[in-house]
């Protein structure tokens, strides 16, 4: 059974399972839906098309009618604590925060309307693995806290989609700056034993530079979340040739994170870690031994966007008054996080370690 509703240019799917009635879910098992009650699957329909991306100068001209819901259905809550919003579609709740523990109490709201995703890498990891994986990761802990392991074993981490813009562009700079070549001169010294001596030193000779690079960038990924530490952001990495095009039906059974970044905040992040990559390419262009930049002047062209939407299975705890945070990589079940010391249990090391100490004392002052 399958009911759509008309939500502008789009529409979600409602999936009831055609043999018992119950809400289907998205399970990364069988890449498809699947009732979690009698075991039912049901394709998602897929576009024959890739995904598409789209053009920024387009999309963010006045006027332009560029958002609307996740789905027509979906509910959303925002953390007092960290601020971050998740979204979901009911029968899922959403009661604590996966990024930050602190319990949610706003009550849920219709999910405001937003740059709908245009494509998303689903979960291929069940969250029964994922917890094996953080279960793993935690064994190899010494002295973590218990609540660090309750969490791996009762599964406390959460299947969460969270958001990324990525862009395409072509770039053209002009530059300035010098060319240092380094060539050698024979000078005389005197050594430690007062006699003369010569050597070779290098020397650089400094000469003008300009000139023109381009460079193609494409599918430049940008975390539009500020809930997940940095560091943890930086490590995940994801294979673009997984990714489909959206659909809320790869939602149901999870939740998705709205951006906090905004589109326009994504792009200027997108040319900061443009201008790193460019100028790189300026030093080469330059030439020499050392390169000096005096100034870069670039031109972005044919400028295309996507909202995309990764997974990740998320959970926090907290200890001591300090938020310690774990996340999952949905696609390889690759764990980071970080994790406090116990001090009770290096404390009960210590003092085992000194029992034993004082035992083998007593062993060779008896012997002796």
């Amino acid at each position: 059974m399958e009911e759509k509703d008309e939500v502008g240019e789009g529409f979600v799917k409602r999936h009831s399972c055609a043999d018992c009635g119950a809400d289907m879910v998205f399970d990364p098992k069988v890449g498809e839906l699947a009732c979690p009650y009698c075991g039912s699957v049901k394709a998602i329909e897929r576009s024959p098309d890739s995904v598409v991306e789209r053009d920024l100068g387009s999309f963010l001209s006045p006027g332009e009618e560029r958002l609307q819901p996740l789905a027509k259905e979906a509910l959303q809550v925002t953390c007092d604590s960290c601020g971050a919003t998740i979204t979901f579609v009911p029968p899922e709740t959403a009661t604590s925060c996966e990024f930050c523990a602190a319990k949610i109490v706003a009550q849920p709201r219709s999910a405001d309307p937003l740059v709908a995703p245009e494509g998303v890498i689903p979960f291929s990891l069940e969250n029964k693995t994922a917890a094996s994986a953080l279960s793993g990761w935690t064994k190899t802990r010494w002295f973590a806290p218990n609540k660090l392991k309750t969490m791996a074993r009762h599964d406390r981490v959460t299947s969460i989609y969270i958001p990324y813009w990525t862009f395409d562009a072509d770039s053209d700079t002009d530059y300035t700056g010098q060319r240092g070549d380094n060539y050698y001169e024979t000078e005389s010294y005197t050594d430690s034993q007062g006699r003369r001596q010569t050597r070779q030193v290098t020397r650089t000779s400094w000469s003008y530079a300009s000139g023109r690079v381009s460079r193609h960038f494409d599918d430049v990924p940008v975390p539009a979340t500020t809930s997940v530490l940095p560091k943890y952001l930086t490590s995940l990495k994801w294979e673009f040739g997984d990714l489909t095009s959206y659909d809320p039906a790869y939602l149901s059974g999870h939740k998705a994170q709205t951006y906090q970044v905004t589109l326009e905040s994504g792009f200027e992040a997108f040319k900061g870690i443009a201008e790193s990559v460019i100028r790189g390419d300026v030093a080469r262009d330059i030439g020499g031994d050392h390169q000096r930049i005096d100034s870069m002047d670039t031109r972005f062209s044919d400028v295309t966007f996507k909202h995309i939407l990764v997974p990740v299975y998320a959970g926090a705890y907290r200890f001591n008054n300090k938020v310690y945070q774990i996340i999952v990589n949905g696609r390889t079940g690759e764990v980071y996080g970080e994790r406090p010391y116990s001090a009770l249990k290096i404390g009960c090391l210590v003092i085992a370690i000194l029992f034993v100490i004082a035992l083998i004392a007593i062993i060779v002052a008896l012997f002796n």
